[in-house]
């Protein structure tokens, strides 16, 4: 199973896994801010296209009410420990397809589980080390593998621009300079050998907006991040406290789930879905 938004990053992943598995189910997910965003049918073609139309079941599942919940609930709680923190919807957002993710493959008996996470957006709860350890350890408590096989993939040097300017200005202070590698360990390369895109670097474009399933409800979260936060802390700092608000929310989403595993479409979790 592959966390799938359409972008170059979890598309390369799908493309990686059919080396090992004859059937990959790719799973999208959306909620009311993200409703109108494109869905990623077109790469979910290319893939048909080039490895075979029965490999990539692809399922496209709400999570309005989960997210709702891992955000509100006992919030009063949450706020008067974690404070502006709280405004880390994308990474509530994300956790709410992590937890959508393991039912999936609880109802489907399957194993294994991957996404498309790079170290790019280093702000993201998400894309922190600390968070991913708790997730791995998430999936492991249901019996399932989760991996991001492009996790240390180069990233096109104008992206990093990109993100620096835009996006993530502090990304060069998140994490050390990589080891110099060839240029062409990108995701963006990768698909673009096979033919399944026109170009090694499609992100930021046009034809990339129009591909995938994108969230971006995250104005409130990178003026507290960029404006309120990393200007008058550490990152390191920045870091282990989110990964301490996530920590507390992922174990609450290992109740739920509990909840799910032992008595199914009774439990209270199962209401979210």
């Amino acid at each position: 199973m592959i966390l799938y938004s359409g972008g170059t990053d979890s598309t390369c992943v799908a493309a990686l896994l059919t080396e090992r598995s004859r059937r990959l189910h790719l799973l999208t997910f959306y909620e009311a801010a993200t409703r109108d965003s494109p869905l990623p049918a077109a790469n979910v073609g290319r893939l048909r296209d080039r490895f075979g139309e029965d490999r990539f079941p692809h399922s496209v599942l709400s999570v309005d009410a989960l997210l709702r919940r891992l955000n509100c609930d006992r919030y009063a709680c949450y706020l008067r420990r974690h404070g502006f923190f709280m405004l880390s919807n994308c990474g509530l957002s994300s956790l709410a397809w992590h937890v959508r993710a393991i039912v999936y493959c609880l109802d489907n008996g399957i194993r294994r589980a991957a996404d498309g996470v790079t170290r790019e957006l280093g702000h993201f709860p998400g894309h922190m080390d600390p968070v991913l350890r708790e997730l791995k350890g998430l999936y492991a408590r249901f019996g399932i593998e989760y991996e991001n096989p492009v996790r240390d993939w180069d990233v096109p040097a104008d992206q990093r621009l990109i993100d620096r300017l835009i996006v993530d200005r502090h990304a060069s202070e998140f994490e050390p300079a990589p080891e110099p590698r060839s240029p062409s360990r990108t995701t963006g390369r990768y698909l673009y050998e096979l033919g399944l895109l026109p170009h090694p670097n499609v992100k930021g474009t046009d034809l990339d907006r129009s591909m995938q399933h994108a969230c971006y409800p995250f104005v409130l979260f990178h003026i507290f991040a960029f404006w309120l936060y990393l200007p008058f802390h550490e990152y390191a700092e920045y870091e282990a406290r989110m990964a301490g608000l996530f920590k507390e929310k992922i174990q609450d989403a290992a109740r739920w789930l509990d909840g799910y595993k032992a008595t199914g479409r009774a439990s209270e979790l199962a209401e979210l879905l």
